[in-house]
């Protein structure tokens, strides 16, 4: 064989087959990496657009998530409330139709007197309920939440303006939902100039007008009058409330909704096909072995070239 002939199968055996290897071994590494984070795109170079559109999503989601777990920490306390101004409403009620028998004439001073415990026994209630908290935070309280909003007597503790803040939380973007009733504004049923009629000076005037013991000249009916009132007011504010705690409901669903469209498009943009990677996988090893022994052939040919 000449000299020439040699050199030439020296350069046809020489390395082509381990130029095969890296780009094998790079595959086969990604898959790796693919079957065990599940995740088609890892970083940008793995595909620049998608690599986007998942980061957009997972921030979108990030931000939907926090938006939720507002929601979440706020139904406690609206569902309290709701809870509170029922109770409310059932005990004006009682006191609607205690004076309702109170107003009968035939009634005996003794038992006029017994109304009158049974209403301020209400009335206490009433003013329990007005400083009902939720996780140490005064329902009616307004932003001042730390403190009882109201006197033992019923009256306010501070002014109107202290119990006046309304608690607002973001439900969605650019959007904040008020999820309080204030102690200001279901404490007075009536706010027309010089004559603020509050729920707890309803229950104190039929007491009044009840209580045989009592100096005042108060009629029953016309007090029973200012108990419907302020019982219509209270009325109206748990529907208020049941409206906050309807739009939170509705918020909800509809983060529910946004925070699937999101997952589904990240999904969408960078998760693998792991049937298809584990196949795939399969395929590279395969070919990756096949290399090997055609390196290892290879490179005994060319020993044996190398003697000649």
């Amino acid at each position: 064989m000449s000299s020439v002939s040699i050199a030439r199968q020296r350069g046809l055996y020489a390395g082509l087959p381990d130029q095969d290897l890296p780009p094998i071994r790079r595959d086969l590494s990604r898959l790796r990496e693919q079957l065990s984070t599940g995740k088609r795109i890892n970083r940008p170079s793995d595909g620049p657009d998608a690599f986007a559109v998942a980061q957009e999503m997972k921030t979108l989601g990030n931000q939907l998530q926090r938006r939720m777990e507002t929601i979440e920490a706020t139904r406690p306390f609206v569902d309290r409330t709701q809870q509170e101004l029922d109770g409310m409403i059932d005990l004006f009620a009682q006191a609607k139709e205690k004076g309702v028998r109170a107003a009968t004439d035939s009634l005996s001073d003794d038992d006029r007197s017994a109304i009158a415990r049974e209403l301020r026994s209400i009335k206490d209630e009433v003013v329990d309920r007005l400083n009902a908290r939720q996780n140490d935070e005064h329902l009616f309280a307004g932003t001042r939440t730390g403190t009882s909003p109201f006197n033992a007597d019923g009256t306010v503790n501070g002014t109107y303006d202290d119990i006046n803040g309304a608690r607002t939380r973001p439900v969605a973007r650019n959007q904040s939902l008020k999820t309080n009733i204030t102690g200001a504004e279901l404490h007075r049923y009536d706010t027309t100039p010089n004559a603020t009629k509050t729920i707890t000076g309803a229950l104190d005037g039929l007491i009044s007008a009840v209580d045989p013991a009592d100096a005042t000249t108060n009629d029953v009916r016309d007090s029973l009058g200012e108990v419907e009132a302020a019982l219509d007011h209270v009325i109206a504010k748990g529907a208020e409330a049941g409206t906050i705690g309807n739009r939170l409901s509705t918020a909800r669903d509809q983060l529910d909704a946004a925070q699937l469209t999101a997952r589904e498009r990240q999904s969408e943009a960078e998760d693998a096909d792991l049937a298809k990677v584990a196949s795939t996988l399969q395929q590279k090893q395969t070919q990756l072995q096949a290399a090997l022994k055609a390196v290892a052939s290879t490179k005994q040919q060319a020993s044996l070239v190398n003697l000649l």
